[in-house]
């Protein structure tokens, strides 16, 4: 599966293959997972018997990513995620008692993963949108709507607006620069605030997205979790 939704162009992560030596395997399993669309979960029988797995399954749910069980043969899951989106395998298509599954099979979980993370993304920026708003409010300042590149208007207590983009994943200098073209060609006549959740982010990553605002003017960063914070004490 690694390799076949890599060669369908996903950014793919798999624990095994893609931390490095010497890195610190949780902070670096976190934050990939922070940066993720979409979680495969293969649900076997002893699934729920690693703590791993199920802090892995607990926080990608707290981050509102959305799950494809796929459900080994014979296997009798879990009521607790009968809401996610399932794929029951059949013995007859996996190629050995433990796999590989064949190629029809594994073809029917990329497409699944293609139609989901389409899906992931809408909800999960309608969740920061409605999440941004109500501290907006908190603190007397209105959510006017959603322009262009999904920009959020918000004008504050002094009634000074300002473009708010919220950014679904792990923000980057890059991710700064398509924000600040985007507020440019919308003719935007203030700094644009990139808004992003820091929560799973690793602490290294943290510091440099800091430093980044510290020295880059065109585009200022918020934290999700200090929007009311910060919103409250913009005066320009």
């Amino acid at each position: 599966m690694h390799d076949l939704l890599s060669s369908k162009g996903f950014d793919v992560f798999l624990d095994t293959h893609d931390i490095r030596p010497g890195d610190p395997f949780q902070d670096v399993l976190w934050h990939r997972l922070c940066d993720s669309d979409v979680m495969v979960m293969l649900d076997t029988p002893s699934y729920f018997d690693s703590k791993w797995t199920r802090q892995e399954l607990g926080r990608a749910l707290a981050k509102e990513i959305h799950v494809l069980r796929v459900i080994w043969p014979e296997h009798k899951p879990t009521k607790m995620m009968d809401l996610a989106e399932t794929i029951y395998l059949d013995s007859a298509e996996l190629q050995g008692a433990d796999g590989p599954l064949v190629e029809g099979a594994a073809q029917q979980i990329a497409l699944a993963v293609e139609d989901i993370r389409s899906r992931s993304i809408a909800s999960r920026y309608m969740s920061f949108t409605g999440r941004l708003r109500a501290d907006a409010e908190r603190v007397g300042a209105r959510v006017e709507g959603v322009g262009a590149h999904r920009a959020i208007s918000i004008t504050l207590m002094n009634e000074n607006r300002v473009w708010a983009y919220p950014v679904v994943g792990v923000p980057t200098a890059e991710t700064l620069n398509e924000v600040a073209e985007k507020a440019r060609q919308a003719n935007q006549r203030c700094t644009p605030i990139l808004v992003y959740d820091s929560i799973g982010i690793r602490d290294t990553w943290g510091a440099h997205l800091k430093w980044l605002d510290d020295n880059i003017k065109v585009v200022r960063s918020m934290k999700l979790s200090e929007a009311a914070w910060t919103l409250s004490g913009m005066e320009e």
